[in-house]
């Protein structure tokens, strides 16, 4: 970028290495998922944290606690190893399945699908084996009763584990949502990025409310989060990329409506969730912009 910058400006062309420097977005998204399955891990203490001994409903904080300190997500990764170690294993589940399909045994119809192996810089590949794992349980736990798999049977979730796995699966479900938002578009999605990152963080406050047991992993995230909007903010081209009108709707999701170039209604936006310097700043850089080629 800076020798762009100086090859640009040897030719007269206004151009700043910093101004136009753009971050990955879902490189961004992914480390917020990734900080909170790690702190998830390191500190299960943190539930129970902000209670005091005489604070109502400390004894099922402190069972939520013991379930997290179990590790539900490393539990649900050796399930996901010991039933993809062999050929024969995965037949297995597969049969199992299949069975129960046929004889009506599930809520729900399984599909015969094998179970799917996380990757660290994948993006949402954790949100889908945990999904994927939960899907299949119900044939995962039959299968680990059976005689051949009595040495598997310390995998099994207890119903306090179960559930903290589904409320992760809450947490984890609304970053990979921007990110499959902004991915649909075949347009330039700059624009988008700090709202989309708004989104992310509304999202995750109604959810700190709704499941205060993971209110302090959540902020860990919307903290990550938040050094790159406030390091986006400072940058122009998100300021001039965003040549859209664009608002929040009451329904979560990203209401787009094309308008013709004005930069008053780029500050419509901005205006609301910036702070006033930022703003200023915005408008500046859309001012200089404009006066520079007209």
């Amino acid at each position: 970028m800076e020798k762009i910058e100086r090859c640009c400006n040897n030719d007269n062309i206004n151009f700043d290495a910093d101004g136009n420097r753009v971050r990955c977005f879902p490189h961004i998204i992914n480390i917020s998922a990734q900080t909170i399955a790690q702190e998830l891990k390191d500190a299960p203490h943190m539930v129970t944290a902000t209670l005091s001994m005489a604070d109502d409903g400390r004894e099922e904080r402190e069972l939520y606690q013991a379930a997290l300190e179990a590790n539900p997500i490393g539990k649900a990764r050796a399930i996901v190893a010991a039933m993809r170690a062999s050929g024969q294993r995965r037949e297995d589940l597969r049969e199992v399945i299949d069975q129960g399909n046929k004889d009506g045994c599930w809520a729900e119809v399984i599909p015969l699908v094998q179970l799917l192996r996380d990757v660290e810089t994948r993006w949402s590949s954790l949100l889908a084996m945990i999904k994927c794992v939960i899907e299949l349980y119900p044939a995962i736990m039959v299968l680990l009763d059976k005689t051949k798999y009595s040495t598997l049977g310390w995998l099994q979730f207890t119903a306090e584990e179960y559930q903290v796995l589904n409320d992760i699966v809450t947490v984890l479900e609304q970053p990979h949502f921007v990110q499959e938002l902004l991915s649909a578009e075949k347009t330039p999605t700059l624009s988008l990025a700090l709202p989309a990152f708004e989104l992310l963080l509304i999202n995750w406050t109604v959810i700190q409310s709704t499941i205060p047991e993971l209110a302090h992993y959540i902020g860990v995230g919307m903290h990550k989060i938040r050094e790159y909007v406030e390091k986006g903010r400072k940058s122009q081209i998100y300021a001039l990329a965003m040549s859209m009108y664009i608002y929040l709707s009451p329904t979560s999701y990203l209401i787009i409506l094309p308008l013709v170039i004005n930069p008053a209604y780029k500050m419509e936006w901005i205006n609301k969730y910036w702070t006033r310097v930022e703003a200023s700043n915005a408008k500046k850089w859309m001012l200089e912009a404009v006066c520079y080629h007209f």
